[in-house]
């Protein structure tokens, strides 16, 4: 297994909102898939004394929303690892399937948005859930990505069709009556594209051999790259550490 050490990143703090102007259409699946691929795994984790978690006033429909509660901005787990840290290669114009699910599902679950991260593709349909017995005004923010302000009623969900995200790039979504309420959908520009998990891990496979750039973008800590040499049939290891 070949290791690669990455050096802390210090995150640029580019607020990510523009779309790339790489479309879906260009990435194009390898037929059989990739034989001579490699993969790229690893953990990010939080350089330092992670900051304390912030606590979230809850003040409009407390029965319904619950009390306060922890922000999920950032999630450090007691080992260090970040979760909901995105990871790409977006350079690959062709290569493995999308293994992402048919349609998408982002809910809004006791006034927050579950999940925090919503990875999606371009031209993926979906919906917009309100699980909550109160309603919630679903606004989202990008550069021509998917941009709506509406009213979900209660128990009801927004339907998005497939011709509605036809580009890669960042939405982030808030609720205008819960002020509290924070998410983003990232729409992938290529299938290796992941988030990393409760622990910050991650893992990209069935890479084309080749050098590539990994992106590296969060929420609160920006985004960085860093150069990746992936080798026929083998496993790279790259381990990632992060600061504000």
């Amino acid at each position: 297994m070949k290791a690669l050490q990455l050096v802390t990143l210090v995150p640029s703090f580019l607020f990510a909102f523009a779309a790339s102007s790489l479309c879906a259409a260009e990435y194009k699946v390898q037929s059989g898939g990739v034989s001579d691929g490699g993969s790229v795994s690893g953990r990010v984790t939080f350089n330092g004394t992670p900051p304390a978690p912030v606590m979230l006033k809850v003040d409009e429909d407390v029965p319904a929303c619950g009390g306060d509660r922890l922000s999920d901005e950032l999630v450090v787990s007691g080992s260090g690892g970040i979760q909901n840290v995105v990871l790409s290669i977006e350079t690959i114009a062709a290569g493995k399937d999308w293994d992402f699910p048919e349609e998408f599902a982002y809910d809004q679950k006791q006034c927050k948005f579950v999940p925090r991260i919503l990875l999606i593709k371009p031209n993926m349909a979906g919906a917009v859930l309100n699980s909550d017995s109160i309603g919630h005004n679903f606004h989202t923010i990008s550069t021509g990505v998917y941009n709506i302000n509406k009213k979900i009623q209660p128990n009801s969900k927004l339907v998005v069709t497939k011709d509605q995200i036809r580009r890669s790039g960042k939405v982030r979504a808030k609720c205008d009556i819960h002020s509290w309420m924070g998410g983003w959908w990232v729409v992938a520009e290529t299938p290796y594209t992941v988030v990393t998990d409760k622990d910050g891990n991650f893992s990209l496979a069935g890479v084309p051999p080749g050098t590539y750039t990994l992106k590296i973008w969060h929420e609160k800590l920006g985004e960085s790259q860093q150069k990746v040499v992936v080798k026929k049939g083998e496993a790279t290891k790259m381990d990632v550490a992060l600061k504000l």
